[in-house]
């Protein structure tokens, strides 16, 4: 079932740090009204995001709502996602950019409850909400690890833990921006995107199998077999990607999916 909860008020909790298990006072710590509304937020035509060559030499940028794999450079360079940061500086002090993201962690209110799009403005700041593919991840807790610090010679060591988000890996943390763009792409008329892929060795692919499920848009995941566990298989397939399990390494995974990616479908 869905279930809509809207906070009213001051929401009041309590924190406990490790040495709480030992007697030590908690410390208490309060939150604003969850109300967005009150928050200052940049108009979104102020940000922006693009493509950039890796190549220092060259520098090019391009769309995100562009279809491009590489840079038509010399270099055939891989492609990085950039922000202007001159502009994330003018559009709000850090003190305001900290409040923003502060008062949307963990709220109900779409899709600000996501560890990734409480940022939204410094991941896609021109997509629109309503075209944003997320199952809430991120915000995974610290755990305090007790022991092994101790054999560290740390007392306070702490460890994140991103297996426990959806697909059990960190990747989700991407997929959701990925695929969220791909979807904002297909809605908005930008391209014609017949089903996404990928070559893995069973992390990507059961991040992409998940997010292009929930989004409803076909996904294409080749796989070496022999070289992926049980779990990994599986979770693609359960999500209804087009599997292929081939006899080779990544590279050729790779080399396949480039080939795949030529034909429209």
């Amino acid at each position: 079932c869905t279930c809509k909860m809207e906070l009213l008020g001051r929401l009041t909790w309590v924190r406990r740090s490790p040495r709480a298990r030992l007697g030590a006072p908690a410390r208490q710590f309060s939150t604003p009204r969850l109300d967005l509304a009150l928050a200052k937020t940049p108009p979104p035509a102020s940000l922006d995001a693009n493509f950039t060559c890796f190549n220092q030499n060259c520098g090019k940028t391009f769309s995100l709502g562009e279809v491009r794999y590489r840079c038509a450079c010399e270099k055939n360079a891989l492609l990085d996602v950039t922000h202007d940061y001159e502009k994330i500086k003018q559009a709000m002090s850090p003190s305001d950019w900290r409040a923003l993201f502060d008062r949307r962690a963990g709220s109900t209110l779409w899709p600000y409850g996501s560890g990734v799009w409480s940022k939204k403005e410094w991941i896609l700041p021109h997509i629109d909400n309503e075209n944003i593919v997320s199952m809430f991840e991120g915000n995974s807790n610290l755990f305090w690890a007790e022991r092994f610090g101790k054999t560290l010679g740390l007392s306070e060591l702490w460890i994140k833990q991103c297996g426990l988000s959806h697909t059990a890996s960190f990747k989700d943390l991407g997929m959701t921006v990925l695929v969220s763009q791909v979807n904002h792409m297909r809605k908005t008329g930008q391209a014609e995107i017949a089903a996404v892929g990928c070559a893995s060795t069973g992390d990507t692919s059961a991040a992409l199998a998940a997010y292009c499920a929930a989004a409803g848009i076909p996904c294409i995941v080749v796989l070496p077999r022999g070289k992926i566990t049980t779990a990994q298989l599986l979770q693609p397939i359960a999500n209804g990607a087009i599997v292929l399990n081939i006899d080779t390494d990544f590279d050729g995974c790779m080399k396949l999916i480039q080939e795949i990616v030529k034909v429209r479908i």
